[in-house]
């Protein structure tokens, strides 16, 4: 697989940052990238996966912190919308550390790079998770 398009965001303030970056794939068509976020969000929503409750327990993060990393990938659930999958860790003005995975948040600032792959990565629900397609290789064409 190779790198199609690389783009270079920097989202407004007060924008969703899910949201803001889930259009901006559906708008350009971006089927299977990666996805390198810095940056600060305020009051932000993470969530980790419970195997044993079937769920995501969610964490609020009130006031403004830190990305001090987010990393993930946009592929389409089922063909039909983009999902974006954002591990985040971030770092309060107590530089307590948290993280999990990014369900939303107000950007106070957010620079994003997105490497778009020329192929395309499905993914299907299983259970409650949407995960790749097992049946085929989520990087071939």
């Amino acid at each position: 697989m190779k790198i199609k398009e690389v783009h270079v965001l920097r989202i407004p303030e007060d924008e969703e940052l899910v949201k803001y970056i889930v259009d901006f794939a559906r708008k350009n068509e971006i089927r299977c990238a990666s996805v390198s976020v810095i940056g600060a969000l305020k009051n932000a929503v993470i969530g980790y996966y419970s195997p044993s409750e079937k769920r995501y327990i969610k964490k609020s993060v009130d006031g403004q912190c830190e990305i001090l990393c987010g990393s993930g990938n946009i592929s389409w659930k089922e063909g039909i919308e983009p999902f974006l999958h954002l591990h985040i860790t971030l770092g309060s003005e107590d530089f307590t550390v948290t993280g999990g995975h990014l369900i939303k948040g107000l950007v106070f600032v957010a620079e994003v790079i997105i490497h778009e792959y020329d192929g395309r990565c499905p993914r299907q629900k299983v259970g409650n998770l949407y995960l790749w397609r097992s049946d085929t290789n989520p990087f071939s064409p």
